[in-house]
């Protein structure tokens, strides 16, 4: 099983938006332009997939939910991705994981290259995305974390 991480744009589609058409257990199915990591590899039925809106232009980021990927389709350059949001999706859709912390994650996750759609998390980094989904969602800070308010500046 792996886990992946898809950067939603901001201006593309807006952090309203997912909050009204993104709801845990409802199936959704999302457009993949560019495997950034993970080019050799696809996303499968039984993957995780974390959604996370970066910090550049816009001034809501962070980790908005995960989900079970149940379905990936890759013709050509046309790709897709059919995935069922779980909890804490629905509560983290409210108040995001966008403390230093989840910055620091997910740069790691990204590596050099910022601008893409989906990264393969690499195995030795999920057990800390976890926790601070997880945690984050329960109402507490990460060790690292100290909370960003929205509309903060962040260095990218």
């Amino acid at each position: 099983m792996a886990t992946w991480l898809y950067q939603i744009n901001q201006q593309q589609w807006p952090p309203e938006k997912y909050r009204t058409d993104i709801w845990e257990g409802e199936e959704e199915t999302w457009p993949v332009g560019r495997l950034v990591r993970g080019d050799s590899e696809e996303p499968q039925p039984g993957d995780v997939v974390v959604f996370f809106y970066a910090p550049t232009g816009g001034w809501d980021w962070g980790f908005y939910g995960w989900a079970v990927i149940v379905g990936w389709h890759s013709r050509d350059e046309d790709k897709e991705i059919r995935f069922r949001p779980t909890s804490p999706s629905d509560r983290l859709k409210m108040d995001p994981w966008c403390d230093r912390e989840a910055k620091a994650l997910a740069d790691e996750i990204r590596g050099r290259v910022k601008q893409g759609t989906m990264w393969k998390v690499p195995d030795h980094l999920v057990p800390r995305l976890r926790s601070g989904l997880v945690t984050w969602a329960a109402g507490v800070t990460t060790e690292e974390g100290e909370r960003v308010e929205p509309g903060e500046e962040v260095e990218e």
